[in-house]
């Protein structure tokens, strides 16, 4: 969590002489924030509180105090706990983008369509470990405000990384075929973070060095079912 400007310093003006300003410095007061960092401290307390307690507990109460401010200075920032719920599920959705075009880009030049879109997977699979907070709430469309244009603009680009990725592989899918095979990807990947986020199937992917086997073999039955012919109707 960003820490408190305990020693923070504001400066105050005590007097003039001779058209000369004398100036002295005073500590900042304790929790007193600038605009960003109080920002910052909400969404991390809402981090906290939601590995802690589950996202159902988040309040912006209880944030404001976690941040060291009043309701009443934490409320401009969000509006209400939806809004800041919101925004910290914006933000997920942005990691987990940047996550995905990071694989990309640690592949070597040149690579097939199918090692791309593995990679996809791949970090998907890296933000969901780094970020347990965010891969835990940003799911839970019931507690955001889906209309806001923040979140939105997120939730579409980390899709449509997966989705360039997966036309790549296989062109000239029609719609069904395409939308197949962009569930299978997306809920392949997103439910083996899940069960390894709620701790469940641990015979399968512990110690680390098996769970990181298992991802990769997931990937690979993955990439092969979606790069198969489209079977005749």
């Amino acid at each position: 969590m960003v820490s408190l400007w305990d020693a923070d310093l504001t400066i105050v003006k005590f007097g003039l002489r001779r058209q000369n300003r004398d100036m002295a410095v005073i500590p900042k007061a304790k929790g007193r924030h600038h605009h960003g960092a109080l920002r910052r401290a909400l969404l991390d307390a809402v981090g906290e509180i939601v590995l802690e307690k589950g996202p159902e507990a988040v309040t912006l109460r209880e944030c404001a105090r976690r941040a060291g401010v009043s309701h009443s200075a934490a409320a401009p920032h969000f509006g209400d706990k939806r809004g800041l719920l919101t925004a910290f599920a914006a933000e997920g959705g942005e990691r987990l983008t940047q996550a995905m075009l990071d694989a990309l880009a640690a592949l070597p030049p040149g690579v097939e369509a199918a090692a791309r879109l593995a990679a996809t997977g791949r970090g998907y699979i890296a933000f969901a470990r780094a970020n347990p907070a965010h891969f835990r709430l940003m799911f839970r469309t019931e507690l955001i405000d889906r209309t806001d244009p923040a979140w939105r603009t997120a939730a579409g680009r980390s899709f449509d990384v997966l989705a360039e990725a997966m036309t790549a592989l296989a062109p000239g899918l029609d719609e069904r075929a395409l939308r197949a095979r962009l569930t299978l990807a997306w809920a392949g990947v997103h439910g083996f973070c899940a069960l390894r986020a709620e701790g469940a199937g641990v015979q399968l992917w512990s110690p680390e060095a098996r769970a990181a086997e298992a991802a990769e073999d997931l990937l690979e039955l993955i990439v092969a079912a979606c790069a198969a012919p489209v079977r005749t109707r």
